[in-house]
């Protein structure tokens, strides 16, 4: 039986012109990472689908805990004890974007990315940082994060 699954997430996001490092998405949680609490996965792909057709670059940052990186549209404020629990981050360029018509689709794949769920929960949790200057609705990003269990 085939472990491995494909979670969507919806990033929250503010609607004013973004400058590039500021936090894009706080923190959200990708449920159901993993089969049991603590348990490793391995991060395979992610997609981030762009309703907005803004192109930008963006950084997503994997975390095991629901830590903030600080206030969406300004730059980010993580405490160091709260940056111990980041796993790792993944950089989606301009050119990983296809352009859909009024949607763009950008896809990282073959990431092998290790990710370690904290020891209460199956959860793991992704953030966005703008690369860009970007100006957004509210949930205008989509993510499909693509683990191998």
């Amino acid at each position: 039986m085939n472990r491995d699954t494909v979670i969507d997430v919806t990033f929250t996001l503010d609607t004013s012109i973004y400058a590039s490092g500021d936090v894009l998405s706080d923190t959200v949680a990708i449920t159901r990472s993993a089969l049991r609490e603590g348990d490793s996965v391995v991060l395979d792909s992610l997609t981030i689908i762009d309703e907005d057709d803004q192109k930008q670059p963006l950084t997503a940052v994997f975390l095991d805990t629901n830590n903030s990186l600080g206030t969406k549209n300004s730059a980010p404020n993580i405490s160091d004890a709260n940056a111990r629990k980041v796993l790792g981050h993944v950089s989606v360029v301009v050119g990983d974007y296809v352009d859909l018509g009024g949607v763009s689709v950008a896809c990282v794949r073959n990431l092998g990315l290790v990710l370690k769920c904290d020891p209460a929960t199956t959860s793991l949790y992704v953030a966005l940082i703008s690369g860009g200057t970007g100006t957004y609705t509210v949930n205008g990003l989509k993510g499909k994060i693509g683990i191998r269990r």
